[in-house]
């Protein structure tokens, strides 16, 4: 029997009243009702209020049906507890929602039928040696084992049916379920990240040319990066005999670099003390983009033999009758080359495209055997809000410049820095994963823009010379934690005219290697090498 929202007490009493007589007694109440008020009721119908477990519905506005037995102990719970009590309420009482309730004449009928049933039973297992007290215990025992197994069988709640549950023949949901279907298990995409060993095409030491180095690095930050690493560019030089250090992302402003706090001058003067500094920042856009180039100070004297240049070796001077290099030993002990190949002719910080040059992104250095430009590539945006303007605009309008740069001044030229894209499947450690078509860096759009580039007459100089060398990468997810497992993109490049990768007539410079540091730490990039032969 079930007692409606609207019940009142008396209606509540009358149903109890019919329900008392009945040795198992069901009581519905809703929601308004109090386990106050049912216990009250129940005590006008001469049952024991602590005898009687009481939980309110969960989450559901439905009349909830309990079934109440003598031997249940008491369950007190405040309103805010409620909840939680219900699901032990619930298992010890156990819900009836879904059985079939029976009239108390039927009830009694079949529990009446059920003992008889259960007599013949416990006649028949009983040995005929037993004594008659042993014989009727074991009756005893069995009748109860059975009403048991009926009573937890009539208050068990039924399961709810998994999907594709077949029926049983009367009709009883059974837990057979049809064989689900197999997903055609999509192609699995690449998974590279071991670095496979490279040849090192040149030895600085063993030539009697001078090697140009140059290094780039993305330091994502100047202020944080040397606050952090305040000797790490000192190093950088000195380990490599770096001429060139260009830097990009260093998100600085024009006040930074004479504010008396930063004192970011006096650092790169102190340590890099023989370096000339030049900084691109952007005016647009406070702690955004930015590019920086130290290039290696130069000083133009007399040679020893015509008295009109200086050699590398004057530019180095002497210790103990020998030629010293920054790092205790002459790189080239045997070089001849004159110092003016080796300094800048003029210093650019513009693309000259209003459009493109209020962020900072360029700086452009003059040599006397090629030009050498440092460029910060936009990146297309987590959202890719920018991948319209960097492939149809910042992307033609950069590679025309470097085209009519190399036609006007009758130079190869070299471009490198953060360009912002992972151009195949190499430069990808999971090339084919989904995520990547719609990633910056990674999108159709972006590596057809950069394929259009180098089609203008320009190589990717460390494929050109890598060509089968995997795992090599310049970019890490520090969120990810990615740099250690290798989990990486190359991002970082140097990009030449084709000029500069062959040993022609009459050329001056050539490019003979470039490689990654992936050891160096300090930025979620790498540095990465490029290094120049210039002839004599």
């Amino acid at each position: 029997m079930v007692i409606a929202r609207s019940a009142t007490a008396t209606a509540a009493t009358t149903a109890l009243l019919l329900l008392s007589s009945t040795s198992r007694s069901y009581f519905v109440y809703p929601r308004h009702i109090s386990a106050k008020s049912c216990r009250l009721l129940l005590s006008s119908l001469h049952r024991r209020p602590d005898c009687v477990a009481f939980a309110r519905p969960r989450l559901s506005h439905r009349p909830q049906a309990f079934q109440l037995r003598p031997t249940t102990p008491v369950y007190t719970m405040s309103r805010r507890s409620s909840r939680s009590a219900a699901f032990a309420a619930s298992a010890k009482i156990g819900r009836v929602d879904d059985v079939k309730h029976k009239s108390p004449i039927e009830e009694n009928a079949a529990t009446k039928k059920s003992e008889d049933d259960v007599k013949p039973k416990a006649k028949e297992k009983a040995s005929p040696k037993k004594s008659k007290g042993a014989t009727s215990s074991a009756t005893t025992e069995t009748r109860e084992e059975n009403v048991k197994e009926s009573t937890t069988k009539q208050a068990s709640p039924k399961k709810r049916a998994s999907k594709g549950a077949a029926k049983s023949s009367d009709g009883s949901d059974t837990e057979e379920a049809k064989p689900a279907k197999k997903k055609s298990k999509a192609a699995d995409h690449q998974r590279w990240t071991e670095r496979t060993p490279l040849t090192r095409h040149w030895d600085a030491k063993t030539t009697r040319s001078y090697t140009f180095t140059v290094i780039s690095w993305n330091v994502a930050g100047l202020r944080t990066f040397i606050k952090k690493n305040p000797d790490v560019f000192a190093d950088l030089a000195k380990k490599y005999d770096a001429d060139v250090i260009c830097l990009q992302e260093t998100k600085l402003q024009e006040e930074n670099l004479t504010d008396p706090k930063l004192k970011i001058k006096e650092f790169f003067d102190e340590k890099l003390e023989g370096y000339d500094c030049h900084f691109s920042c952007s005016v647009e856009k406070k702690g955004y983009s930015g590019t920086a180039m130290f290039i290696k100070k130069k000083y133009c004297g007399e040679s020893k033999k015509g008295k009109k240049q200086a050699t590398l070796g004057a530019f180095f001077g002497k210790t103990d009758g020998s030629e010293a290099a920054s790092n205790g030993e002459d790189k080239q002990p045997n070089a001849d080359i004159p110092v003016s190949d080796l300094h800048p002719v003029t210093v650019t910080k513009e693309l000259g495209i209003p459009a493109h040059d209020g962020e900072g992104r360029i700086i452009t250095a003059e040599f006397p055997h090629f030009y050498l430009t440092n460029v910060y590539i936009p990146n297309s945006g987590q959202k890719l809000d920018r991948l319209t303007y960097r492939t149809t605009q910042w992307d033609k309008d950069f590679v025309a410049k470097m085209q009519q740069l190399e036609k006007d001044g009758g130079k190869p030229i070299i471009w490198l820095g953060d360009l912002n894209v992972a151009y195949d499947e190499k430069d990808t450690w999971n090339e084919g994963a989904k995520h990547l078509a719609k990633s910056a860096g990674t999108t159709p759009e972006e590596r057809v823009s950069f394929a259009e580039q180098l089609s203008a007459g320009f190589v990717d100089a460390f494929r050109h010379l890598h060509p089968d060398g995997k795992g090599h990468y310049s970019y890490w997810s520090q969120r990810a934690g990615n740099r250690e497992p290798n989990k990486g993109l190359r991002l970082d490049y140097f990009i030449c005219s084709k000029d500069l990768m062959t040993n022609g007539d009459g050329q001056k410079a050539i490019v003979r290697d470039s490689y990654m540091v992936p050891d160096q730490l300090g930025s979620d990039h790498c540095p990465i090498v490029l290094e120049i032969e210039i002839k004599k």
